[in-house]
């Protein structure tokens, strides 16, 4: 038996900009995390998981493909654990080897709040890089990271088109990244058209991970307004209807140009500038949500980010807005601060999730065998 884990995410800064190939965004690894298990077993393929709600499916193999068997609720609610174990048997059969039984489990109940609601922290993209690590693992795969992220990603798109993977790149790297989408498109016709191996070796245009120093003087902070949003309806909106948004140029300038002087702070280990840039991108988010009519900012991120500023903290949405997480940017030598926070977030009825950030360092999704 095999396990493997990856963690969630938060993003920082340049949400929906990064939609774009090669616009910059900076996301953060977190110790919440999806762990999937790998056992051999005969005759069938079965995949299950608790963050649907213990959906259980079986597959049948028709050609070399996984073919699920079950409702379509089913199906749906496994929808990543699905494409990340058909594009790994894709692999598998590009390299003439053969496919074994397995049931795979997914568990991932710390990615979800109290409520049972998601937290918004990436636990789709996690499911994916686990899966793909645990049956790299299982078949023998000699893997790189960067092999793993784009299996994961091409899983991911299989399932969600417009992903940017930001998600995907974080559960992989680990700790702080800049990260830069590729082109979807091209990277998906390329899979489509050559096959998979190809696809790892080929360059995917726009792609950029850069692992980013972790900062010492700040603290981050997050706060769940207990509503879940749905990720896949708001960044369709603006996949699909940018090129015909006359503000979304200016947006994407300006959003550019802040997590490039963001990620220079943080490099710089400077808390007041990375404050400045937290302050700068929930502006720049609040020009794109009313000239696209998108909801990023419901009255509990706005109660967030305002406690934020009374504290003398930096706050903002992290993610697609809509509900979800918020994020707080503190200083570290500054005594009481996000504790402070923190009581006036729940006296306000948004719930203080207690994270710290999952480095990534001697981890990569290293399996465990029983």
């Amino acid at each position: 038996m095999i396990t493997c884990r990856a963690p969630g995410k938060l993003f920082v800064a340049g949400e929906y900009a990064v939609l774009e190939p090669g616009a910059p965004a900076v996301l953060v690894a977190v110790d919440r995390y999806a762990t999937i298990t790998v056992a051999e077993t005969t005759g069938i393929v079965c995949l299950v998981s608790d963050l649907a709600g213990g959906r259980r499916i079986q597959c049948e193999r028709i050609e070399n493909r996984l073919v699920p068997v079950g409702t379509s609720a089913a199906i749906d609610d496994c929808a990543y654990v699905l494409a990340a174990a058909s594009t790994v048997e894709q692999l598998l059969a590009e390299r003439g080897q053969r496919p074994a039984s397995f049931e795979m489990t997914c568990t991932g109940r710390d990615l979800i709040g109290r409520t049972g609601g998601k937290l918004g922290l990436g636990s789709s993209a996690a499911v994916a890089v686990a899966a793909v690590a645990a049956l790299a693992a299982f078949y023998g795969l000699d893997l790189d990271r960067m092999e793993r992220y784009r299996l994961a990603m091409l899983a991911t798109l299989a399932v969600k088109p417009h992903a940017s993977g930001g998600d995907v790149a974080a559960a992989t790297w680990g700790g702080w990244i800049a990260y830069r989408a590729p082109d979807r498109d091209h990277i998906t016709a390329l899979a489509t058209e050559y096959g998979l191996e190809t696809a790892l070796r080929t360059d995917w245009p726009g792609l950029s991970i850069h692992p980013l120093r972790q900062p010492t003087r700040m603290r981050l902070v997050v706060g769940w307004t207990g509503h879940s949003s749905s990720t896949a309806a708001l960044t369709s909106r603006i996949h699909c209807g940018r090129r015909r948004m006359r503000d979304f140029p200016a947006f994407l300038a300006d959003s550019c140009a802040s997590v490039e002087c963001l990620i220079a702070a943080i490099g710089a280990d400077d808390v007041t500038g990375v404050q400045y840039e937290i302050h700068r991108a929930r502006a720049i988010l609040a020009d794109l949500a009313r000239a696209a009519d998108l909801g990023i900012y419901t009255p509990q991120l706005e109660t967030l980010c305002a406690i934020a500023d009374v504290v003398g903290a930096a706050g903002k949405p992290s993610g697609a807005g809509g509900g979800d997480c918020g994020i707080a940017i503190c200083e570290e030598d500054h005594a009481g601060q996000a504790a402070e926070l923190s009581r006036r977030w729940i006296e306000a009825g948004i719930e203080p999730v207690p994270l710290h950030i999952h480095s990534g360092e001697g981890e990569e999704q290293c399996p465990h065998r029983t």
